[in-house]
Parts: C-alpha cells; sequence; structure tokens
C-alpha cells in the first residue's frame, strides 16, 4: 500500500486549442495533477508555450508544462525560452513545470525538425545545447527572482549526469518496474546524497470498462499490424480499468516510481482521461487507508 499520494501527469499533443482546451479542464476536473503539452514545429502540434500561455490563464490548480521543451539554438534563442517560461510560470500563478531533454534520437527527431530549418543536430551537440541552456536557463530566472522545476528526461549515462546536476525531477521512459529500479539505482548513485524525485513517462492504454479497454488494445494492434510484436509495449505501458491499472502503479511506486506521466492512446479521448483520473482518486484511498 502507498504510503504517500504518487502523482499523475497527462502527456497530450495534437488537436486544435479547443480541444487541448477541453482536455485539460476536464483533466483539472478529475483530479490529475498535471497537463503537459507536445513540441515541435510540425502542423501536428500547436506552438507549446502559446498554448500553455492560454492553459495557464482557463485553469486554477493543474500543474502545467511542455512534454519536452527542446534546446535546438536554430529553433530558439536560450534566453527567449527561459523569458517564455517565467512568463507562463507568472500567468499561472506558479504552476509551470520546465519541462527538457536532449530529445529523440537523429533518426526520429530530423524528419519532425529539419523540414522547416531547425537543425537537429547529433547526440552529441544536442548534449551540449542542453548541458549550456541547463547552465543559462536557471541564471536568466534567478536576475528575474524565478524559479521554477525541472524535469530532465534522461536515459543515457551522461544525461542522467546532468540530470542528477540540475534536475529537480529526473524523467525515464517505458519501463517495467524492474527496469526503472535498476536505472533509479544508477540515479541514485550519481545523485551522491542530493535529493531528486523520480518520474516515469508511461503508455496508457485505459478506459473505464472492460470492453472499453479491448477496443483500445485491439485498434492499436489493428494499427500496429500483425508482425509487431506489442506484449513488450503493453508489459511497459498502463493497460486496464482503473482499479487494475491502479495496481501496476503500486508496482512501480515500490520501484521508486514519485510520478507517472500518462500518454493516451488518443490524448483526446474524454474516456481515458476520466479513468485517469479515477486512478488518482483510488490512489488518494489507499494512502488514506494506510495513514
Amino acid at each position: 500500500m502507498l504510503s504517500t499520494a504518487m502523482k499523475i501527469g497527462l502527456e497530450v499533443w495534437s488537436g486544435s486549442y479547443g480541444q487541448v482546451e477541453s482536455t485539460c479542464l476536464l483533466a483539472e476536473e478529475v483530479g490529475i495533477d498535471a497537463f503537459y503539452y507536445g513540441e515541435s514545429p510540425h502542423a501536428l502540434n500547436l506552438d507549446c508555450w502559446t498554448t500553455l500561455a492560454g492553459l495557464a490563464r482557463s485553469t486554477s490548480r493543474i500543474r502545467l508544462g511542455p512534454v519536452i521543451s527542446n534546446v535546438l539554438p536554430t529553433y530558439r534563442s536560450v534566453v527567449l525560452l527561459a523569458r517564455q517560461a517565467a512568463a507562463v510560470n507568472s500567468m499561472a500563478g506558479g504552476r509551470v513545470d520546465f519541462r527538457t531533454g536532449a530529445g529523440a534520437s537523429a533518426r526520429f527527431g530530423r524528419p519532425w525538425w529539419e523540414p522547416y530549418d531547425v537543425t537537429y543536430g547529433d547526440y552529441d551537440q544536442r548534449l551540449a545545447d542542453l548541458a549550456a541552456s541547463l547552465e543559462r536557463i536557471p541564471q536568466i530566472w534567478a536576475a528575474e527572482g524565478v524559479e521554477l522545476p525541472i524535469t530532465l528526461a534522461a536515459r543515457g549515462d551522461r544525461a542522467m549526469k546532468l540530470a542528477a546536476t540540475y534536475a529537480h525531477v529526473w524523467e525515464t521512459s517505458f519501463c517495467t518496474p524492474e527496469e526503472f529500479a535498476a536505472q533509479k539505482a544508477t540515479m541514485t548513485t550519481l545523485l551522491d546524497g542530493r535529493t531528486s524525485l523520480a518520474s516515469l513517462e508511461i503508455d496508457g492504454f485505459v478506459a473505464s470498462s472492460r470492453a472499453g479497454v479491448h477496443v483500445l488494445t485491439d485498434r492499436v494492434r489493428a494499427e500496429r499490424g500483425e508482425a509487431e510484436d506489442l506484449d513488450p509495449v503493453f508489459e511497459r505501458a498502463l493497460v486496464g480499468t482503473p482499479d487494475e491499472a491502479v495496481v501496476q502503479l503500486q508496482a512501480l511506486a515500490e520501484s521508486g516510481v514519485d510520478q507517472v506521466v500518462v500518454a493516451l492512446h488518443d490524448p483526446h479521448d474524454h474516456d481515458g482521461v476520466r479513468a485517469v483520473g479515477e486512478m488518482v482518486s483510488l490512489l488518494a484511498e489507499g494512502v488514506k487507508e494506510n495513514e
């Protein structure tokens, strides 16, 4: 049984502003802790920080932030990024999580960014740019009397060292409880006595009913095709009704997860959002029972 409540965030992308706002307002209504919106120059997403600025004014409790705010010098200067984040944080009354990382591999990242004349460097270059930004951005905030919590997505050794140095929250992705525990042990060693929360990005195939869950998993199998083995995907995802998913969350909590960020198969599926909200309620009930 949980002794403290795990935080639950929602990872969202695509949609018109009306869709994004509707999903965010529902997430806030059902008790989800955080709402993170995707960033890319592609038409799939609205501009991330402009969207977050709108959400900052229409919400009152839920934490807000980018899924990952990319540090790519030909896309946006570090000074502009720092000031965007500080402005949205002010608009939100201090509810912004600054989330960043070195980004996806070049094989996946370049097709998204380079058609828009944004240089997507190799991993060494992106990591160097990230390190420089993590040094500079807090200095810019400090000059304005601002401090934002930094989440750093990191799986490789060098990125994890940056997380241990600069991040309030370290995040990894798509792990079983055993895999997460092994990564967290590495992070604990790198922290060398410092404290940092641990977050896990995870796929969510959750619905309010068992029939709804079957619809989701069948849809994924149809989209991916019979040639792809989806068992590893489902093994590292939340799959089931809220009651079933909470059992999986408890196993993750026991492995050291402080927060999960759930990426629903359809980010604007309101039944799925309500199911995640029910998971939050069930986790809170479990904490009360354990007090």
